[in-house]
């Protein structure tokens, strides 16, 4: 018997409760993040047929459109991870503070993935516009700008990054207070945002001051609002009344 044990193989090694949540939360994102990707490029590829086959080029970038549906779906992807992952995380045994510390890495995250295939998609679009002889225009820059992956990321990210923790809140909000609170609260819960975009050249631009002055804004007021959120989200999630059945 005691060699029969000495001879058998260690038992496998579980994942802590925070990877194990870390795993769940970053699986679910990855799953509906490729889903997202793979119909936009379809949408994009076919749009910028489209526009090719009537005007006989396309001088405007066609990805820049998806970066609307960039920041909402994984915001609203975040509503929903407070509110259909708490409760079964708690009834698990696991505790607030794992689930906080996952998703608010999943949140972060999955902003960083957006904001990088976004940015990836924009490049591959120059250059093929480049070699075709197109203009690759960009609203949200200056018309002569020729902006590099780093600036790009600087311009895009802080919002989509901003956007998940403002969901995580938005979701928190919901689940503490219940409906009329969640909604009421909206612009608190959601102004940060829309900070970060207009911060970012969204709605005015910064041209007068720098090209670049609005991305070094948007990142600035991302950092600021996205703390405030981040400790807000603690705050609101903690003080969760969770009842598990019995």
């Amino acid at each position: 018997m005691s060699a029969a044990v000495a001879g058998a193989p260690p038992a496998a090694r579980r994942p802590s409760p925070f990877a194990h949540a870390l795993q769940r939360q970053l699986g679910v994102a990855v799953y509906l993040a490729a889903w997202f990707w793979a119909v936009a490029l379809v949408c994009l590829v076919a749009a910028s047929l489209v526009v090719w086959r009537v005007n006989g080029s396309v001088d405007v970038s066609v990805v820049q459109y998806a970066r609307q549906a960039t920041i909402w779906f994984p915001f609203s992807q975040a509503i929903l991870l407070v509110a259909a992952l708490l409760r079964p995380h708690v009834a698990a045994g696991m505790t607030r503070r794992t689930f906080l510390r996952a998703s608010l890495l999943t949140a972060v995250a999955t902003g960083v993935l957006y904001t990088l295939v976004l940015v990836g998609l924009l490049l591959v679009e120059r250059a093929v516009h480049g070699a075709l002889g197109w203009d690759t225009e960009v609203w949200d820059l200056p018309a002569s700008a020729d902006p590099e992956a780093g600036e790009l990321l600087g311009l895009f990210g802080p919002a989509m990054v901003l956007a998940n923790l403002s969901g995580l809140l938005v979701g928190a909000v919901y689940h503490r207070g219940g409906a009329w609170w969640g909604t009421l609260t909206l612009p608190l819960t959601v102004a940060p945002v829309l900070v970060a975009l207009a911060a970012g050249g969204e709605w005015f631009t910064w041209d007068a001051l720098d090209p670049w002055a609005g991305a070094t804004a948007g990142v600035v007021v991302a950092l600021v609002l996205g703390a405030v959120t981040a400790v807000a989200y603690v705050l609101v999630l903690r003080s969760i009344a969770i009842r598990t059945p019995r």
